[in-house]
């Protein structure tokens, strides 16, 4: 694979070498990739930050020890203005590379504003025909009115399109300022099933939950979206939001 092209969006020898390693090797400590790429420790600390912040590596933590893996290079093809069929190219490559990306890890972490988009968006695209998805969302201070809202809001109503693609449907609490701000910017809010708790209960902080799959998304200076895929948690989310959906009112 060509991955000497990313050295056209501000990675350096050091940045391409780590993220060819985690290809090849798959998940992995940072023992591993140090010893794959030969390049000194702190260097190597130093690529997994650059990679992570560029969407190009996600990590888990089990027992505070990071596990990393290599991501397709989405973040990038959205940045750049050149090269775009390269990236694109590269993409498809990684996708197809059978030890680049083995079954996915039960919990991810995607930091920055692009992470986030990417882990929503990805969340959206492994959702089926006809599914139904649970929402927790955010407060409307920080939807309408938090540092960065405009961007979140028009996030989120692109991420209608391809639900409605897929007749996905949604069962979402939320706080009752959202009522008029979902039917007046969200492009078709009758997949919305809306039901209201009081606006003490909503935070920084927004629950999806699918068949297979919880993400938790936190928005701020510097957002984080956690990915869970693991049968008992995604259940144990169900049951709590069924919990609070009784409890939510229509109007």
């Amino acid at each position: 694979m060509k991955t000497d092209i990313l050295s056209r969006y501000g990675l350096n020898k050091n940045d391409i070498a780590v993220y060819d390693a985690l290809l090849r090797i798959g998940r992995s400590k940072t023992g591993l990739i140090i010893r794959e790429t030969r390049i000194v420790s702190s260097r190597v600390y130093e690529s997994l930050r650059i990679l992570v912040g560029r969407g190009l590596v996600s990590y888990q933590a089990r027992n505070n020890i990071k596990y990393y893996q290599a991501e397709s290079p989405d973040q990038l093809i959205e940045e750049a203005s050149k090269g775009v069929n390269d990236l694109k190219d590269l993409a498809k490559d990684i996708a197809n590379f059978p030890i680049a990306i083995p079954s996915r890890n039960d919990i991810n972490i995607y930091e920055g504003r692009h992470g986030f988009k990417m882990a929503t968006t990805q969340h959206v695209e492994r959702l089926k025909k006809g599914e139904d998805l649970c929402i927790i969302t955010f407060s409307h201070r920080i939807y309408t009115g938090g540092k960065g809202a405009r961007e979140l809001r028009s996030f989120f109503t692109e991420t209608d399109k391809p639900m409605i693609s897929k007749d996905v449907g949604a069962r979402m609490i939320a706080d009752r300022g959202m009522q008029k701000t979902m039917k007046k910017e969200r492009i078709d809010a009758s997949i919305y099933d809306l039901r209201y708790l009081p606006s003490g209960y909503f935070g920084p902080c927004a629950v999806d939950i699918s068949k297979t799959e919880v993400l938790l998304l936190v928005w701020g200076d510097s957002p984080i979206a956690f990915s869970i895929k693991n049968p008992t948690i995604v259940a144990s989310f169900q049951k709590n939001f069924n919990f609070l959906w009784e409890m939510a009112k229509k109007k």
